[in-house]
């Protein structure tokens, strides 16, 4: 029996107090623990006894822990008179409960007035990692209070009420007045409102508490607002978009400075030698490849995903899917649908599979993958792997058990080639061995693209139709400032464009210190919806689509489609992914530490409850802080790995669980670990070939 229901008349106030008023019933002044627990559970819902016992009672016995937890929540449940927590071995709020910063985190009302931080009257210094929890907390709720404030002034603003988008700036301020951004709102609002000396004295207050605060001045940005204000100018309306870019600035129209490699390439394919591209991030490697394939036909575009190192045939899941996306009108036998179901439960047809226990059956593994690539590949002229620094080994070892069947599609008399990207000096050991015997005999080409030289970029300024006139130095000076890296340059020319300032001066120099400086600036004209969906996508890696971001986010889907536009429109992201591994260096780079912990245990419970390998969950346990839950799930990783006979996989990640076991304290966890690990090794040494998948 739950309870359901049993909440109702109640309202608990984490966000002012903590406060807990009922039928009847007002606690205030909560024993600090008994406050951490209800916000806790407000917040991060049903939560295992053991997690809570440990958050609460940090330095006691684990026996002790959990019996001091039983008589917290009798004691709360004589103050209120009512059973509000429930569960047995996992613990909820009942329902029917309302609760403040729910509501707020919906939209749903206003927000408190004044700071309104999460448990702000609390001391939680002798728990340090419910007081670490805490302040991520308080970080999340401050980005969905401003987020819901900037709605409003849009709101206000659209309709002409300037004076309501002040009063909604300024109950933004009282909680955050180190923010720039809702500084410049602010001073926009007034001036839009027709008072200048109030936007002018709002930019002195900006000024005043900078320097109060960090000792430090205002933003150019948020000077040039206020000369513009000094001297009366027009201003955009405060609501409006940001200024888009030039299509050509987003993707320029022509392909410079890669004539000698574009040789190189037709040089290749005339020898129908496979094709590798490599260079340093952001050279140009994907724009080559597309535009060098696009010139002869169909493309199939296969990209390595972040994150999917380590979890054995990742990359060839993401593939299998891709390709049979790209050939709907295939059809699969069934023997195959049902080799593919291990890794594709949508084409599992009945009992799952058995798990590979012999080379019989894993050949057949293997050649039910070899019949997608068969019976997808007609129509393309060419595949292109992308970023296969990120391809895991068990997938590399399957395309070098492709290239050495006779009939494999790509051969001598028929297409598609294949065409393989990588960032220099990234490929595991084995790979890049394998890469270098393969150029070595001749039967590969491999292509090391350098970044542009000075006469480069002047070919590519010259290409951009809105570039101003004048400013003859600029290619030398862009040249200098980026290297000659394509997409440093083409940030470096975003800037511009946002700015209106056409030149490498002070400022832009201070701000470039590399390619994910400027991308981080650009992240920061983001709404903080569509910022947040980002961050969510940069810390889901290998596990992200836009159904499960959704849920990590507590967000709707079509919330969730909104900023993804916004978010495509930026250059941000590229479809259902990241649009460069340097956008999520930035995204990750821009976050504190507790929202990226909030962020992995949200993945990792969201992951939890679908079909993803059991190393991607324990990833984010582990990225969480939470080694007990980690460790669980690496076990089954290696489980997960023997499932398709992958030895040395599976004796990895007992390793790791039984390290991670050893580190919370769990014996009995480590030496179940250990002794499936010295299996698996066991397993080796009678069968070598397991090591390398074959």
């Amino acid at each position: 029996m739950t309870g359901e229901g049993q909440g109702v008349g109640w309202r608990l106030q984490v966000l002012e107090g903590p406060r807990l008023v009922g039928p009847g019933v007002r606690l205030e002044g909560m024993e600090h623990r008994t406050a951490a627990l209800l916000a806790y559970l407000a917040l991060e819902g049903e939560t295992p006894r053991a997690r809570l016992a440990g958050l609460l009672y940090p330095d006691a016995p684990t026996a002790r822990a959990r019996n001091n937890l039983v008589h917290l929540l009798r004691r709360l449940r004589r103050a209120a008179g009512a059973a509000l927590v429930e569960g047995d071995q996992a613990l909820r709020l009942v329902g029917g409960l309302e609760i403040d910063a729910q509501a707020a985190l919906r939209g749903e009302g206003p927000w408190p007035e004044g700071r309104a931080e999460l448990l702000s009257s609390l001391e939680l210094s002798d728990l340090p990692d419910l007081e670490e929890w805490v302040l991520a907390w308080r970080e999340r709720l401050l980005e969905a209070r401003r987020a819901a404030a900037l709605r409003a002034v849009a709101a206000a603003q659209a309709r002409g009420d300037h004076a309501a988008a002040v009063t909604a700036l300024q109950a933004l301020l009282n909680a955050d007045l180190l923010s720039e951004d809702i500084w410049r709102h602010l001073m926009r609002a007034h001036y839009l409102a027709g008072d200048r000396p109030a936007a002018l004295q709002a930019y002195a207050r900006c000024c005043e508490v900078l320097q109060r605060e960090v000792g430090g001045t205002p933003e150019p940005e948020t000077q040039a607002l206020a000369r513009r204000i000094d001297r009366g100018e027009v201003l955009p309306d405060a609501a409006a978009r940001p200024t888009p870019l030039p299509l050509a600035v987003l993707r320029p129209p022509a392909l410079v400075g890669r004539e000698t490699s574009w040789a190189q390439l037709e040089a290749a394919w005339r020898r129908h030698q496979t094709i590798y591209i490599t260079g340093e991030a952001g050279v140009g490697k994907t724009r080559l490849a597309q535009d060098f394939v696009g010139s002869k036909g169909r493309a199939l575009y296969l990209p390595g995903h972040v994150g999917a190192e380590h979890t054995p045939f990742a990359a060839a899941t993401h593939n299998a899917r891709a390709r049979l996306a790209a050939a709907p009108h295939v059809t699969l036998p069934g023997w195959v649908r049902r080799e593919l179901g291990r890794l594709l439960p949508e084409l599992g047809q009945g009992d799952p599979p058995q798990p590979i226990a012999s080379e019989a059956d894993r050949l057949n593994y293997y050649l039910a993958h070899l019949e997608v690539v068969r019976l997808t590949s007609p129509g393309f002229a060419a595949v292109i792997n992308d970023d296969v620094q990120h391809y895991d080994p068990a997938t590399v070892e399957l395309g070098a058990f492709f290239l050495t069947q006779g009939d494999m599609p790509g051969g001598p008399d028929e297409g598609p080639r294949h065409l393989i990207l990588y960032r220099q000096g990234h490929l595991p050991p084995s790979t890049q061995a394998r890469v270098d015997g393969l150029v070595d005999r001749g039967v590969a080409a491999r292509i090391e693209l350098a970044p542009l030289d000075p006469g480069g970029v002047a070919d590519l300024l010259a290409a951009l139709p809105e570039m101003p006139p004048g400013a003859a130095d600029l290619p030398h000076k862009l040249h200098s400032l980026t290297g000659g890296n394509p997409q440093f340059m083409l940030e470096a020319l975003r800037h511009m464009f946002q700015t209106g300032k056409f030149e490498v001066d002070d400022a832009l120099r201070a701000r470039a210190s590399g390619v994910t400086s400027l991308i981080a600036g650009r992240l920061a004209g983001l709404s903080p919806t569509a910022l947040q969906a980002a961050r969510g996508a940069a810390v889901l890696e290998d596990g992200f689509s836009l159904e499960r971001l959704a849920e990590v986010l507590g967000t709707g889907l079509l919330a969730l489609a909104i900023a993804w536009e916004e978010l495509e429109a930026a250059q941000v992201v590229s479809g259902e992914r990241l649009s460069h591994d340097r956008v999520r260096e930035a995204l990750l780079g821009g976050m504190s530490p507790g929202v990226r912990t909030l962020l992995h245990r949200a993945g990792a419970r969201v992951l939890a409850q679908h079909s993803v390998h059991p190393s991607q969950v324990a990833r984010h346990w582990r990225e969480a802080g939470e080694l007990h839950q980690a460790a669980e799930w690496l076990f089954r990783a290696g489980q997960a790995a023997q499932a398709t006979l992958r030895e040395a996989e599976a004796a990895d990640f007992y390793a790791q669980a039984a390290q991670t076991y050893a580190a919370v304290s769990d014996l009995d966890g480590a030496r179940r670990s250990e002794d499936a690990r010295q299996a698996a090794l066991t397993r080796l040494e009678v069968h070598p070939a397991l090591e390398r998948g074959g």
